[in-house]
């Protein structure tokens, strides 16, 4: 049966959470677009893992290749890991699906080129190595391209003894 100080009682309630209900509805909003997929045009190759792209709507964002770690530019094959990359995309507009942000605030994330996995490409052809995080790889696909560039002696691994670059910036400090 009909209550009518039940029904001001529910629209007292409701009034009252109307506020906390924006709050939760506007952070679920928020979270899902803080890392939303672009497209741009990639306007500089800073080395082999890093790009800036500049969006449709002007905007210039830095993008660190997930997943992969190239030579660092004073290394050896550094420079021809950037020019490699260079050679891919440098003025071309690409996809990015991205995934994070860095502790630089950088963009971490993939770029496609007419739906080529550019970071892939980089491993595939010997020009960067799987990324590891404290000797561990995460994505098991770049691990698997940068074995059969190493065992095909392309890119980089056509150096007797390569020196990852992780272990350069650690001998560097």
């Amino acid at each position: 049966m009909y209550n009518a100080t039940n029904f001001y009682t529910f629209l007292f309630i409701m009034n009252r959470l109307k506020p906390l209900l924006i709050c939760i509805i506007l952070f679920f909003l928020s979270n899902t677009l803080v890392y939303a997929d672009f497209n741009g045009k990639v306007v500089k190759v800073i080395d082999g893992d890093t790009v800036d792209i500049l969006t449709v709507k002007k905007q210039k964002i830095r993008v660190r290749l997930l997943d992969i770690d190239a030579p660092e530019s004073k290394q050896a094959y550094g420079n021809v890991s950037r020019k490699y990359l260079a050679s891919l995309i440098a003025g071309k507009n690409v996809f990015v699906k991205e995934n994070k942000k860095d502790i630089y605030k950088r963009t971490l994330g993939t770029i496609f080129l007419n739906k080529v996995n550019i970071n892939a490409k980089m491993v595939e052809k010997g020009y960067a190595w799987a990324y590891r995080y404290k000797g561990v790889a995460n994505n098991k696909m770049m691990v698997k391209l940068e074995t059969r560039a190493k065992q095909n002696q392309i890119g980089l691994w056509k150096d007797k003894h390569p020196i990852a670059p992780w272990n350069y910036r650690h001998n560097k400090r």
